[in-house]
């Protein structure tokens, strides 16, 4: 993995970011936590980071919203009711739990939110997304080596998975 940052760099988390917009199976924490930890050694830009990832989520996400919009009469009203009663700020926390952009996105398209509010709350959550993984890997790099910092952010987000999907109730 560091090598391929190391070589390719921005493009690489450009491509990572919008395959796990697309809603590929990603490893995107773990690419961004290695990533925070190369650009504490001056190996890769912080502009570069702060800027492919992000842009690469809006562009894997933006099909999806726009989805959500032609099959807005698909919503199931429950589901809708309680998206706008929260509104597009679970785009912001929910990107942070497994599987939640896969479902607000398209269905922020499906309740009529805006393009231009969908896209702020979007652009807002995914510099959140990879400010919070990269500064991780950051601040580990102090004490901890690339692979270390590679398994610890694995085993973490395992971790959260399992916690995510043993917390959820069935509809």
């Amino acid at each position: 993995m560091e090598s391929w940052l190391l070589e390719y760099g921005s493009l690489c988390l450009l491509v990572a970011g919008f395959l796990y917009g697309v809603n590929f199976p990603c490893p995107l924490g773990v690419l961004l936590m290695a990533a925070g930890s190369l650009a504490r050694q001056g190996l890769i830009a912080w502009p570069a980071l702060l800027l492919a990832c992000p842009l690469g989520i809006l562009l894997g996400e933006q099909p999806w919203f726009f989805l959500g919009r032609r099959l807005a009469r698909r919503a199931p009203e429950r589901l809708a009711a309680r998206f706008r009663e929260r509104g597009p700020s679970l785009l912001l926390t929910g990107r942070f739990i497994p599987g939640v952009p896969a479902t607000v996105v398209p269905l922020a398209g499906m309740t009529g939110v805006s393009w231009k509010r969908f896209f702020a709350w979007d652009l807002a959550s995914a510099l959140l997304y990879t400010v919070t993984y990269a500064v991780c890997g950051n601040l580990l790099s102090q004490w901890l080596s690339l692979s270390q910092i590679v398994t610890l952010a694995v085993f973490l987000l395992i971790g959260i998975q399992v916690l995510a999907y043993s917390k959820r109730t069935p509809s």
